[in-house]
């Protein structure tokens, strides 16, 4: 009865881990039209979105988002993976903006890439920070919740399976 208690818990455990499968969440703001977007902290008031290509379409008027954007045939809703963005980048009139937001997941394309060729094409742009992740909230602040979460999960499940041995013993 202990060996099943034992695996049975592990399961459990590993079920309560795995996320329900959902679009990304990303930030999706730039630092000229909200300041906190520059270091996003509990209190800045930015939400992160759940992204979809329209989302992603709809983020404009601004130069930087504008320079990012990977066009998708527009009009009904698609469902594509997506991934998070952040880029820090100054224009040709000295102007530094941070651009958090979503981005289409291009699979062996990096969109870094894209944005670093457009850039050349753009008198005076300079990109000095492009990241792409793939968890939701990554292209904000370093979260240690996420990181305690994960600890708490690997000692948890570690402790079940030296139970589960001794059960077996």
């Amino acid at each position: 009865m202990n060996k099943f208690y034992a695996i049975f818990m592990l399961i459990i455990l590993i079920a309560l881990t795995v996320e329900p499968g959902h679009g990304i969440k990303c930030y999706n703001c730039d630092s000229t039209s909200n300041q906190d977007c520059t270091e996003i902290t509990k209190n800045s008031g930015i939400v992160a979105e759940t992204c979809t290509p329209s989302i992603m379409a709809s983020t404009t008027d601004n130069w930087l988002a504008d320079l990012t954007r990977i066009e998708y045939f527009g009009g009904a809703e698609i469902t594509v993976p997506m991934v998070c963005q952040k880029i820090v980048a100054t224009n040709e009139n000295g102007d530094t903006m941070t651009y958090r937001g979503c981005q289409l997941d291009e699979g062996k394309t990096d969109p870094c890439q894209i944005a670093f060729g457009k850039a050349k094409l753009q008198r005076g742009v300079s990109i000095e920070h492009c990241s792409i992740c793939k968890d939701d909230e990554c292209n904000g602040a370093f979260s240690t919740i996420r990181g305690s979460r994960t600890a708490a999960v690997a000692f948890a499940s570690l402790l079940i399976v030296a139970i589960a041995n001794r059960v077996l013993l």
